[in-house]
């Protein structure tokens, strides 16, 4: 018996059912409970995926669900040796720009810690951590151009990073600080500078 067939059937039985409902109520419309309302439109949703499924030549989801699966497995096969090449060539492209991109950082990091010392700044991490990093500029080696002139702009900005010690851009003299700069510095920026902002305070500035 097919689908079709025992589909009928069904809607057959149901009819007779509303009548015979019908006919035992005396002719008066019938409610149905929610649950009922659920179980009819439960029924006539999987009346028409069955329909659909039988229209693509299957009976179930997961018949359906596995020729999609060997389809893409098939595509997969039959790719061509010039698209694997490709997609290949484009892996290692991706591998080699991320190595320049870690080299590059490391040459930045180096740089920074070199100048730091130089330029007097006594924390070269948070130097790091504020310098502008798209600002900085490379040759064709991949070493960074102008770290010294991008630290010296941020020394000019955040003056605290020079500490209180001495340098060669300061020789011999002690940082003093300004009561705007020391307003602008957090408690742990404080708490490293507070020999050269207590001078700084008790000299007036």
């Amino acid at each position: 018996m097919t689908d079709e067939v025992k589909q009928n059937q069904v809607e057959e039985q149901t009819s007779e059912q509303v009548v015979n409902d019908t006919a035992n109520t005396g002719g008066a419309e019938k409610t149905f409970t929610q649950d009922q309302v659920n179980s009819i439109v439960a029924e006539r949703a999987r009346r028409e995926a069955a329909k659909q499924l039988a229209s693509l030549g299957v009976s179930s989801f997961d018949e359906l669900s596995a020729i999609v699966q060997k389809s893409r497995e098939r595509e997969q096969a039959e790719m061509t040796e010039l698209q694997k090449a490709q997609a290949a060539n484009a892996e290692l492209e991706k591998r080699l720009e991320q190595a320049a991109n870690a080299q590059k950082e490391l040459a930045v990091q180096s740089s920074i810690a070199s100048l730091s010392a130089k330029l007097g700044i006594v924390d070269a991490d948070a130097a790091s951590r504020l310098l502008d990093k798209g600002a900085i500029e490379f040759d064709a080696n991949g070493k960074p151009t102008n770290t010294e002139a991008l630290l010296n702009d941020l020394l000019k900005a955040k003056p605290y990073l020079a500490g209180a010690g001495t340098s060669a851009m300061n020789p011999g003299r002690a940082r003093k600080f300004s009561r705007e700069e020391i307003e602008k510095m957090t408690p742990a920026e404080i708490n490293k500078n507070w020999d050269a902002i207590k001078d700084s305070l008790e000299s007036g500035r």
